[in-house]
């Protein structure tokens, strides 16, 4: 299962001097990304404004690459700063001044989808907070059960970030769509690691940012829409770039562009779209679906040493259940010494980079440049601390 490794772990500088297992909060940098830096900076420096003649088009070619890795068309993809804007930007074009007017997500989601959609209530939404049972995943019954005639938007995880449990989206999106509710997936713990199909999920919107598994950095994240859905949709957050002649700067009114330009708001993020277009190019190349295969493999040999070492595992088991990531808790059956942060902070400065999500664990990612030598190599460094 090292093939994948052995071919593109040159790419990857950091793995030249750290067991780097954490691709889930940051991927590695790919070493084309400092030529690509260099690039645009010889382009800012050389050509001035006129750079821009190169750089607005790049939206279009980056988000085409993105759009491979999840199944869709460059035309219904754009880049956005975030998850949280592009969220917003979903639920200013929404009215929540009549019955329909609930939104229903999970306790599990990263804060910011509980922040943004709390913040919406100001605005008439109604959320409805769907409870876990474990603290690690969610039943996608209950889910289903939450949603009726007024619900207008589920924003759901592909992936939670702290368990790595992997969410039954599909059912969910049936279930919303049988009554007229819309379904917005963050799949930022799931682009590049799980295969996604847009098309044959039929998911009305799905958004996820390059600087996890994508290996993109930090800075852009990029929207699909369904194309049905883009003049449906006027965002109430809107800039100068959404209109369909930007430069002709005419007021008061916007006149929105078509297609998913309508949600470009101001001046792009220039040097972002040129770091993603390296492991965007080389996971396009491998595919995800060679990924994902390679990353069960992984994992379960991280649960194999776990069950050896008498580490608690704190994400599914089931391969069907699981994403990219496991979180370990050394501390979960027996205790050392050391608390499992602890264990964490120790681990990183012996440069195996993890890092600890409260009150589960060490999360553990292995990815395509990693290896199966490397996964042991981890696993025994955390036995090693603990019974230090």
């Amino acid at each position: 299962m090292d093939e994948l490794a052995k071919k593109y772990r040159s790419h990857f500088p950091i793995l030249e001097s750290s067991c780097y297992m954490i691709s889930n909060s940051l991927g590695a940098m790919p070493r084309e990304a400092e030529s690509e830096l260099m690039h645009y900076t010889h382009e800012w420096q050389t050509e001035g404004v006129e750079a821009w003649h190169s750089w607005f088009p790049l939206v279009d070619t980056v988000s085409g690459l993105f759009g491979k890795i999840i199944g869709a068309e460059s035309q219904d993809v754009t880049l956005v700063h975030n998850l949280t804007i592009a969220s917003a930007l979903i639920a200013s074009c929404l009215d929540f001044s009549g019955k329909r007017n609930k939104v229903v997500f999970t306790e599990l989601h990263f804060p910011t989808i509980s922040y943004l959609w709390h913040g919406w209530q100001k605005y008439g939404a109604k959320v409805h907070l769907v409870k876990s049972d474990d603290g690690i995943t969610v039943d996608a019954q209950k889910i289903i059960n939450a949603i009726d005639e007024e619900t207008l938007i589920v924003p759901i995880s592909h992936v939670y970030f702290r368990s790595g449990a992997l969410q039954d989206i599909k059912a969910i999106i049936e279930k919303a769509h049988s009554v007229g509710a819309l379904v917005m997936v963050d799949s930022y713990q799931a682009a590049g690691v799980v295969p996604i199909d847009v098309k044959e999920l039929n998911v009305d919107i799905l958004a996820a940012g390059v600087l996890k598994w994508l290996c993109g950095g930090p800075g852009a994240a990029f929207m699909y829409i369904r194309r049905d859905h883009h003049e449906r949709f006027q965002p109430a957050i809107r800039g100068w770039l959404g209109d369909k002649e930007p430069f002709d700067f005419v007021m008061p009114d916007v006149h929105f562009a078509q297609g998913m330009h309508r949600f470009l708001t101001s001046s792009i993020q220039v040097p972002c779209l040129y770091t993603a277009i390296p492991a965007l190019k080389i996971m396009g190349e491998i595919g995800v679906v060679a990924i994902r295969k390679n990353s069960l493999s992984m994992t379960q040999r991280i649960i194999e040493r776990s069950d050896e070492y008498e580490f608690k595992v704190n994400s599914p088991r089931e391969p069907h259940r699981r994403g990219g990531a496991l979180t370990i808790d050394p501390n979960g059956i027996t205790q050392g010494k050391l608390s499992t942060k602890q264990i964490n902070d120790e681990l990183i400065r012996r440069r195996f980079i993890t890092d600890y999500r409260p009150p589960i664990g060490i999360r553990v990612a292995p990815h395509f440049y990693n290896t199966q030598e490397e996964v042991d190599a981890i696993m025994e460094e955390m036995k090693k601390i603990k019974e230090s």
